[in-house]
Formats: structure tokens, sequence, C-alpha cells
């Protein structure tokens, strides 16, 4: 299947401002079962981006702009062929069917810093959430078994929410609180990983929608990536209580929840210069025969 996404940046000025560098995190990369047929980026402003890889290996732009200016629109246009439907296309290594999951030496040295629980003060609130998905009748839990109950327990446990303010919740607050956005899920999913030994990140991108008009958001989505062994980095959508399948399109992943938003910089001058600032994001399928 094709995907289309369209994402447009815009902010308006009280007068013109000269801008800092910005950061682009709009471009997935090519990667098995997907193929990216075109990436396009335009800036207003006279601006240029140059183009590398972040240290997670994501397509990450820095974009100058040389020309003071009281408007700054930031255009992204993708067309991507996903041939890979099936998120349970694969096979788990033995070492990685139950409960706790064993790690290699060489896997350790890499996944370390995935391993360390961030939110050390939700400790007690998380046991008390695994707690239902750990007591089954085997003995020892199956390691898909619970992660698929727990990703799909969260959007009939918790509210979703939109919250345009930066930051995340802890894990206690969208506990106790009973609501969040994506990135509080993906938190707490992350989390709650990580406390059974598993390695975990936060992956940021898109959820495109089916030509039916069903799923899919007019904005950024995120979600999570576990390490498996024998299947690797494996998505998983806590919002959405699924696997990360084709229509979701990974730009970015980090540590943490909130830390790479698609774009980010800043501009010179005294604070309330920005006087609005509009995203416009259409994520969808193509239908079939629909021009590309």
């Amino acid at each position: 299947m094709f995907l289309r996404i369209n994402h447009t940046t815009e902010y308006w000025y009280r007068q013109p401002v000269e801008l800092t560098p910005h950061w682009l995190r709009l471009a997935p990369r090519s990667s098995p079962g997907l193929l990216v047929l075109r990436s396009d980026v335009t800036l207003s402003s006279n601006g240029a981006v140059r183009w590398n890889l972040d240290a997670e290996g994501a397509i990450l732009g820095k974009a100058t702009f040389p020309d003071m200016t009281d408007r700054l629109l930031i255009t992204s246009d993708l067309l991507l062929e996903q041939k890979i439907n099936d998120p349970f296309d694969f096979l788990l290594d033995e070492r990685a069917l139950h409960l706790p999951i064993s790690y290699s030496e060489r896997e350790i040295t890499h996944l370390a810093p995935y391993l360390v629980q961030a939110d050390e003060s939700s400790s007690a609130e998380l046991k008390d959430l695994l707690r239902p998905f750990l007591n089954g009748v085997s003995a020892v839990p199956s390691t898909l078994g619970t992660l698929t109950s727990l990703c799909r327990a969260i959007p009939a446990l918790f509210r979703y929410i939109v919250r345009h303010e930066e930051g995340i919740r802890t894990c206690e607050q969208t506990i106790q609180i009973g609501e969040g956005t994506c990135r509080d899920f993906a938190h707490l999913f992350i989390e709650a990983a990580r406390s059974l030994g598993i390695a975990a990140r936060y992956v940021s991108g898109y959820l495109c929608s089916s030509p039916d008009g069903t799923g899919g958001d007019a904005h950024t989505h995120g979600w999570c990536e576990l390490y498996l062994p024998g299947a690797g980095w494996r998505g998983f959508d806590p919002t959405n209580g699924i696997l990360a399948g084709g229509h979701h399109v990974a730009v970015a992943v980090s540590l943490a929840a909130g830390d790479i938003p698609p774009v980010e910089g800043s501009y010179c001058g005294e604070a309330g210069l920005c006087l609005a600032h509009e995203v416009s994001i259409s994520a969808r399928e193509l239908l079939p025969g629909e021009e590309l």
C-alpha cells in the first residue's frame, strides 16, 4: 500500500525576527518493508536545510535562515510504499518467550540505557497496574501475551486527551488522573516494560488513516518500541491498544517520551513576539489507483 503524509508548520511574528537554527524530524528512513518514494521539505525565508543522522540513526535536518522574517513556513511532503501489514510477522527466540526474558552480554551493552527506569517515584503504581497481567494461570508469564494484554488494556482503563503543553506526566499522575496523551501512555508503557526487564524506547511519527477514513491522526503520534530477542525492536501503540503496523510511520526515536518534536527552534528577541503557531497534518493510505 501507498501512504501520503503532508505536514505544514507555520509561525507568525509581531515584527521581523532573526530565526535560530531549527531542527527538523520530518522524514523517515527506508527500512525493511518501508520504501521512501518521495521526501520533499520546503522552507520560507530563504531557508536551507542540511540532513544528517542523529545518535539513534534517524534523519535529522538542521534548517538555517539568513533573512529576518515575520512569517515562517515549513512544509513536508512524503510518499511511502509500505509492504509490511502484519505486525505479528516475527518469531521470538526461546529466551524471549516467557518473562523474564534474557539478553546476551552484547545486547545488554547496547540496550543498557533503555533498561533503566526514569520514573522511580511511580514504582508502586506500576506494580499495582501490572499485577493482574502477571498473576495469570501460568507461573511463567508469556512475554507477548503479557505485553499485548497490557497494551490493549490501556485505552480501556484510561481516557485519551489532547494536551498541547510540553512535557509528560509521571506514571503515577496518569494512573491517578485516569487520562493522558499518546506520549503519556507511551511513557507509561515504556516504564512498565522496563520494570519487567525489557528494553524500551519512545517513537515519534505518524499514524495514517485507512481509505475508509478510520484511524489516523491530524497531528503527530507517539508510541514505543520494545527490544525482543529474535524480533528486534517492535512497536507497541498503547494509545490504540495495538502493535504498530503498516499505518504507523516511525520518524524518530529517543530514550524518553517527548524529547523529539518534529520541528524544534526559536527566534532571537523578547518573549511574546510570536503571534500564532499552526500545524496542519494529513496522513493517509492512498486509494487503489489514486495518483501517486
